[in-house]
């Protein structure tokens, strides 16, 4: 094991996935170069980086470059090469460097006269500056040729480990559609029409593939310079980056405590043959970049990426003499401890038998093309506090939840401490179908689910969308506002044993009326609110289901006809917790994997190392991260934690490794008395803890 690598990786091949990472970034603008280049690569070493990416060429050369329209940052000394310099002196000390490129727009002056064609155009064959730039499109000869020779330039001067371009190998768009004579050519000889002027779906389909095209050949020409760079670009990248933000000031979206887990979880389920590179976004908003988010919330991001199969990593803003050093300190105890266990973050895959089904989320294009343009969003919630104005039109701290239904079920399984994975794709159904013991869709269910329950699978489907299964006819969509005030009676207390001490319980969102009578839950209507003395006048029982449950083939499903994961997201009402709580008991054959009295506020995720044949149990405390500004996490309560396991599962690896436990400030156990030793991996203030066998 060499860092914490598998024995049989070879020196140099996929690192980025065959070695432990910490990586950072350190995003200086042309007029902060950091010439003591020294001092720079001395801060990567104190944070124990081992992978940075640089700033390297496009919208700013930080090496004497000779290409033409190619910009030479103006703090780059004469005489100096300090890419070259900081690649040098950082492979020194064992740190990887990736180049950072960036195409979008340029800034040379003289460019528009000599390349007219390079440029986007609005509707009147303008193209107006933005933020004292040239828009590039992704069509014209600057994108499809001149990028070719920065990058021969860069990799034949500096011995490269990974190449990363902001946007993806897309473009900006700040006055719609590109008009240009090139886009207008494409577009009408793929679609037969001409370019619209506002963005639709099949512009949005061309300029993905015009990205997607572009990205190949950038990839391809990488390669054959140097086979074994980390690309990190388009829909054939060898990793992925994404990026966790704070909750904003002049942009309207909430704090989302999981972003990281939840960025990392679905990235890793999508592409196991990849290493998703997700970075603690540390300045508070994107127009604020030098001022950072609380250090504890950074400390955070990078224990849940390191949860949940990827390593830390840090994004701030400047060179390595930082205005606001929080986000510096937020980062340094996950790169502390990822680097003193650098044999547990490796090749991690998510060893969870239940699945919560993704959903569609808007690609880069889309959010690009109509940032600033999305209007108002009927109740966004504010979540765990931090909430925005809208007053900005550039894209910079994240995009607002759309998908608040899957977020609900997302809290309600990691605050139950279920592992799970987040995935869209269903194909294993066929070919696999004991791969999980739960599925879990927060819209309906798709068809594929209808053959996973008749082979013996179990779903729980939620929301007023009806699922494509075999269901009883559809009576009536009740829509939100007709059951404001109404309630569900809880009939069936042996089945939903956590709601022994509520009769009703609140709902208020979309509901499908079903034919399904007998059901655990049933509708009472809207009552009388006001005044005081005649409040719950009215107040009847129907037969209306809350709850469809039933055998379907070998299998069972549980639907619940209202949104109750987009009602947990906004309201956090304990007796949807305890629903959900109860229903997943019900549906889950063999028990969960996991029984843990930890406080809900502590994630706990699973992964297994196949190449260690061993499964890893992660805590990540979360307490305080509940509301804005998140603070120190408070100590475990009670004041023994304790945690039952139910393993090994199908799948799961015959014999894993001695129980160590591993703490920020650790000292070696005595293993775990139990047949089926794990790997513990404590995160913030941990120490007590208990181990039981699974007694059931």
């Amino acid at each position: 094991m060499k860092n914490g690598a598998p024995e049989d990786v070879k020196a140099g091949a996929r690192w980025w996935i065959d070695e432990p990472v910490r990586m950072a970034l350190f995003l200086y603008n042309q007029y902060q170069a950091p010439v003591d280049t020294d001092a720079f690569v001395q801060k990567l070493v104190d944070l124990h980086v081992n992978a940075v990416v640089l700033p390297t060429a496009g919208i700013a050369a930080f090496y004497p470059t000779e290409v033409p329209f190619h910009v030479r940052a103006p703090s780059l000394p004469e005489g100096r090469d300090l890419v070259g310099e900081i690649v040098e002196k950082a492979h020194a000390k064992g740190i990887r460097v990736v180049g950072r490129f960036e195409w979008t727009v340029n800034q040379d002056k003289s460019l528009i006269e000599a390349h007219p064609d390079w440029v986007q155009r609005d509707p009147e064959g303008n193209s107006p500056l933005w933020n004292d730039t040239h828009l590039m499109c992704v069509n014209g000869g600057y994108m499809q040729e001149h990028i070719f020779k920065v990058m021969d330039e860069a990799l034949t001067r500096f011995p490269l480990d990974g190449m990363f371009f902001n946007y993806g190998g897309g473009q900006r768009t700040a006055f719609g559609p590109c008009q240009c004579d090139n886009c207008q050519r494409l577009y009408h000889e793929k679609y037969g029409k001409d370019l619209p002027l506002k963005p639709d779906p099949d512009y949005l389909e061309f300029m993905g593939e015009c990205a997607a095209k572009l990205a190949a050949r950038i990839k391809a020409f990488a390669k054959s310079k140097n086979p074994s760079i980390n690309f990190m670009v388009g829909r054939e990248a060898d990793s992925t980056n994404s990026e966790t933000h704070g909750a904003p000031v002049a942009e309207a979206h909430a704090f989302w405590l999981y972003d990281a887990s939840e960025t990392v979880n679905r990235y890793r389920a999508a592409y196991p043959d990849r290493m998703s590179f997700n970075n603690d976004s540390a300045f508070l908003d994107g127009r604020w970049r030098y001022a950072h988010r609380s250090a504890p919330e950074g400390e955070i991001r990078g224990f849940q990426n390191m949860a949940n199969g990827a390593g830390p990593y840090l994004f701030v803003n400047g060179n390595h003499e930082q205005f606001d050093r929080n986000g510096e300190k937020g980062a340094l105890p996950a790169f502390t401890f990822h680097r003193n266990n650098e044999d547990l973050y490796v090749r991690q895959e998510n060893a969870a038998r239940v699945l919560l089904i993704d959903t569609p989320r808007p690609t880069l294009t889309q959010l690009l093309m109509f940032y600033g343009t999305q209007g108002e969003n009927e109740g966004l919630p504010p979540g765990n506090g931090g909430f925005g104005y809208r007053d900005s039109t550039e894209l910079g701290s994240g995009s607002e939840n759309h998908n608040t239904a899957m977020s609900g079920f997302f809290r309600l399984l990691t605050e139950h401490h279920i592992p799970f994975v987040l995935s869209k794709d269903l194909s294993w159904i066929d070919s696999d179908p004991q791969r999980y013991d739960l599925v879990i869709s927060s819209k309906g269910a798709p068809p594929e689910l209808d053959a996973y329950l008749k082979k013996g699978g179990r779903v729980l489907a939620a929301g007023a969308t009806r699922p494509d299964l075999d269901l009883p006819p559809t009576v009536k969509l009740w829509k939100r506002k007709e059951t404001l005030a109404s309630y569900w009676r809880v009939r069936d207390h042996d089945l939903l044993p956590s709601l022994r001490d509520a009769d009703l319980m609140f709902f208020y969102s979309d509901y499908l009326e079903l034919e399904s009578p007998g059901a655990a839950l049933t509708l009472v209507p809207r009552t009388k609110v006001n005044p005081m003395e005649m409040v719950g006048e009215g107040l009847h029982d129907t037969d209306k289901p809350g709850l469809h449950l039933a055998d379907y083939g070998q299998g069972r499903l549980a639907y619940l006809p209202w949104d109750l994961g987009d009602l947990y997201y906004r309201a956090s009402a304990v007796h949807h917790a305890s629903l959900f709580s109860d229903l997943v008991d019900h549906l889950l054959p063999h028990g969960r994997q996991i029984r843990s009295n930890a406080h809900p506020m502590v994630q706990i995720t699973l992964q297994q190392q196949r190449h260690r044949n061993r499964t890893l149990v992660h805590f990540v405390n979360l307490s305080g991260g509940r509301r804005l500004p998140t603070t120190r996490p408070s100590p475990w309560a009670p004041s023994r934690s304790r945690f039952r396991a139910n393993l090994p599962m199908q799948g799961w690896p015959a014999r894993v490794a001695a129980c160590q436990c591993v703490a920020p400030t650790a000292t070696p156990r005595s293993p775990c008395r139990n047949s089926i030793p794990m790997t513990w991996s404590y995160f913030h203030d941990t120490d007590n803890f208990q181990y039981l066998p699974d007694d059931r």
